[in-house]
Order: structure tokens, then C-alpha cells, then sequence
């Protein structure tokens, strides 16, 4: 299975008769678009000719008085002048297309989607849908990846992957749907689904971070107000007053040595704070780092369960918009795998589920438990669902139900986050309160 999102790469492998064999893949990255093609070797003994990525070149010729320019995409700028020549332009110029793709706002993407399940159900063409919507777009990202998609599928480009190359604008996992939905037999069904499942994952998100936001920067003011009073207000009170001072308070005492101590070892703590965060970031984005980190992350009390639920809310979701009742479904399991988010669970899927499925033709539901991420009571709903013929229904169903009840667990974890900040205020305004008593309770010599 190729990976959801990418760009197009073309293969040139040189057999051992000097001939040339030609292979397209699509890879994230030209690192693993390398490493593919080593594996070619294995079927075809040779060696790697070239890997060229292919990209989007803008063009102006002139043909007698008139100047055109355009856009055309291609592996390299000379495959693009070739074939400008042969139609017979006068070639002026041809340059590459550098222009960086913006992800697109999940309202906006929502809207685009909601918008042409509306459009396809009064029977439109679909490409009278796409000329619509990408003249209306006020968004300038969607608007461009809009007309994208009608280049490619103007020049003959498959129409599934014509909307995966726009995976940065809208979304990698919504753009493989959307090419899906082109070839499905109901396209309006599957772009109302879709558009259900974006705005979920982009509510998830803003109630996530409306959620962490706030003890976050309630933190760093505490953090703030402690550390301004403790390292710079009440040192230079001490100094003022030292000499004058009989005896020092116990908790006074304490705050200056530690103040002392930071103080002593500052460019040690920034360093070492600096370096943890570093280090933590470039484990987190390797790929066994994401793996372990999403594997940890789910075991957090309360919160961890949130994770986990909207994982398997999201993956039950994409199944049941693409699940068959006749056809391969490996891939589509994958794919809603990748979707969920965690890492940690799309790799017992690949590793543990799909293996155990092609190997020895084990049921979807045994499959799921064998990765030890799912309930039992989701194992059980799909092992009836499989048994009746209906896992797509009860995909949709599960993911109704664990999106209500992420919705009610959301709220509440809200309202612990709040009672843990005014706890952390309480707590801060007493010990500030207590060393500022303190201080103005210090006996000075001779008064």
C-alpha cells in the first residue's frame, strides 16, 4: 500500500542489458522515495538510473503575436520545454513553482466539502462542482489547491490522486477520502460523511487546546510572579536590610538560599531545560519516538482515555465511510488506522491485525482485540457487526457513541482542569501572602 499523501516520484532503473525500466510512486519525502527504489532492485537486478520527483512548472511562450502562459506539471524543466516545442511555442520561459502549500483552515475545508455533497445531490457534473466552488473559495490555499485539482484532472491525472496531491492544503486523510468518494458510487454520501468527520477532528482539536491553553499560560504567570519575587523583589529588599536585620525567618532563610541557588546555577538550568525540551522534541517526531510517545500518552489517567477514545472514534469513522460489503478492505482498515492519530495504533494494525487477517484469516474482530487497543466492548459490537453483515453500520454507530461520550468526557475534564488552576492560584497567593507577612514581620536592629 503506497503512503496516504506524498508526492509523485518516477523511478528509472537500468537492468543489467541496459535497459530502461520505468516505475511512479508516490513517498513523503525523497529519502524514502530512494529507499523504494532500492527495493526495485530486488525484482530487477541493475542498478537506481535516477529519482525524480515531479513538480509544477509555470510556462510563457508565444505562438505568432499571442503570449500564453500556463502552468504544467513534469519530472524535470526540460521535459516541459520538449514537450512546449513539439506543440509548437516559441519558448520564453519556463521556471519551477515554488510557492510553499498552506494547510487551509478546517472550517473552510468543512464548508468546501459540506458545500459539494449539497451541489452533487441537485445532480451536477462534478467538475461543474469543482469550476463552482473554486470560484467561490474565498480562501486563497483551498482556492489554489482547488484549481490544482482541475489542472490534473483537465491533463488526465487520476482523480484519487489529484486530490492526494493536495494533501497539505486539506488534509492527507481527507483528500485520499475525497479521491475515494470520485470513484465510489454514491459520491454525496461519502462527502457528507467526511465533512461530519473534519469538523469532529477540527472541534476535537480547538476543545483540546481551549482545554490546555489555559492552565498553560496560567503556569507561566505564577511561574512568573513566583520567580520575579523570589530572584529580584525580595533580594533587594535583604539587601537593603541586612545589616539592620536581627534574625532571618524560616521560610525567608529558605527563599534567599534558593534564590542564591538559582541564581549560582542559571545558564546550568536554562541549559539543561533547553536541551530536555530538544531532545524530547526530536525523540517525538522520530518515528519509533512518535510511536512510544502515543503509546505512553494513551495510559495518562482520564486524559489518556480521551486520547484513546477519540482514536478509536476517529478510526471507526473513516470504516464506516469506506468500509465495503464486497471488495478488499485491508487497505481501508489501514487507512482509518493512519487516521486516527496515534501512531502506536496504526503500527499494531499494520503489524498485529492485518498480518493476522492475510495470514490466517482471522475475523476483523479478533484482529482488533489482538492489538490491545480497543475496549471489549467495541471487539464485541464487531464481532456481531461481522456476524450479521454489517460492520460499515457499526463502525458509524460506535463512532456516534464514543463522539457523545468524548463530548461529555471534555466537559468534565474542563472542569477539573479549572478546579487544579484555582487550586494552584490558592496555593501561590499563600505562599506569596505567608513570605510577604514574613518580611514585614522582620525585627530590625535597635526598633
Amino acid at each position: 500500500m503506497p503512503p496516504v499523501g506524498g508526492n509523485e516520484y518516477r523511478i528509472l532503473i537500468r537492468d543489467k542489458t541496459g535497459r530502461m525500466i520505468q516505475r511512479h510512486i508516490i513517498a513523503a519525502s525523497m529519502r524514502e522515495a530512494r529507499k523504494r527504489a532500492k527495493a526495485f532492485l530486488v525484482f530487477h537486478s541493475g542498478r537506481v538510473h535516477s529519482v525524480r520527483q515531479k513538480r509544477r512548472y509555470h510556462y510563457r511562450v508565444r505562438r505568432g503575436p499571442k503570449i500564453i502562459e500556463g502552468s504544467q506539471t513534469a519530472y524535470s524543466r526540460s521535459e516541459v520545454v520538449t514537450a512546449l516545442q513539439r506543440l509548437g511555442f516559441e519558448v520564453k520561459s519556463v521556471r519551477r513553482n515554488y510557492a510553499f502549500m498552506q494547510s487551509a483552515p478546517p472550517t473552510e475545508v468543512v464548508a468546501f466539502v459540506t458545500q459539494c455533497a449539497k451541489l452533487l445531490e441537485q445532480k451536477l457534473p462534478f467538475h461543474e462542482v469543482l469550476h463552482l466552488m473554486a470560484n467561490n473559495t474565498r480562501e486563497k490555499n483551498l482556492r489554489g489547491a482547488l484549481r490544482e485539482i482541475i489542472n490534473d484532472l483537465r491533463n488526465g491525472t487520476d482523480s484519487r490522486e489529484a486530490f492526494i496531491r493536495q494533501g497539505p492544503v486539506i488534509g492527507y486523510h481527507t483528500a485520499l477520502m475525497l479521491g475515494i468518494a470520485t470513484k465510489s458510487g454514491d459520491m454525496k454520501s461519502v462527502f457528507e460523511s467526511v465533512a461530519r468527520l473534519v469538523e469532529r477532528q477540527a472541534d476535537f482539536k480547538k476543545g483540546l487546546m481551549s482545554s490546555l491553553m489555559l492552565p498553560g499560560i496560567t503556569m507561566l504567570t505564577l511561574v512568573g510572579a513566583i520567580g520575579f519575587y523570589a530572584l529580584y523583589l525580595l533580594p533587594k529588599m535583604m539587601d537593603l536590610l541586612g545589616p539592620m536585620i536581627e534574625e532571618i525567618p524560616p521560610m525567608t532563610a529558605w527563599t534567599m538560599e534558593m534564590s542564591d541557588w538559582v541564581k549560582g546555577h542559571l545558564y546550568l538550568i536554562v541549559g539543561i531545560t533547553l536541551s530536555a525540551l530538544a531532545g524530547f522534541y526530536f525523540w517525538v517526531t522520530s518515528g519509533e519516538g512518535r510511536i512510544q510517545y502515543h503509546r505512553i500518552v494513551i495510559r495518562i489517567p482520564y486524559f489518556g482515555r480521551i486520547l484513546r477514545n477519540t482514536s478509536i472514534e476517529i478510526f471507526c469513522r473513516v470504516l464506516g465511510i469506506m468500509y465495503t460489503s464486497s471488495g478488499e478492505n485491508i487497505d481501508v482498515i489501514q487507512i482509518a488506522a493512519d487516521a486516527s492519530g496515534n501512531s502506536y495504533f496504526a503500527r499494531q494494525i499494520k503489524t498485529v491485525a492485518v498480518p493476522m487477517m492475510l495470514k490466517y484469516g482471522t475475523e476483523l474482530a479478533k484482529a482488533l482485540e489482538a492489538t490491545k487497543f480497543f475496549p471489549e466492548m467495541v471487539v464485541s459490537r464487531f464481532k456481531t457487526g461481522s456476524e450479521t453483515g454489517s460492520v460499515k453500520a457499526t463502525a458509524v454507530q460506535l463512532a456516534d457513541y464514543y463522539q457523545m461520550e468524548n463530548g461529555y468526557a471534555m466537559k468534565n475534564l474542563t472542569n477539573v482542569i479549572e478546579m487544579a488552576i484555582t487550586l494552584m492560584i490558592t496555593l501561590s497567593l499563600v505562599f506569596l501572602t505567608y513570605l510577604s507577612s514574613e518580611t514585614a514581620a522582620i525585627r530590625i536592629n535597635g526598633m
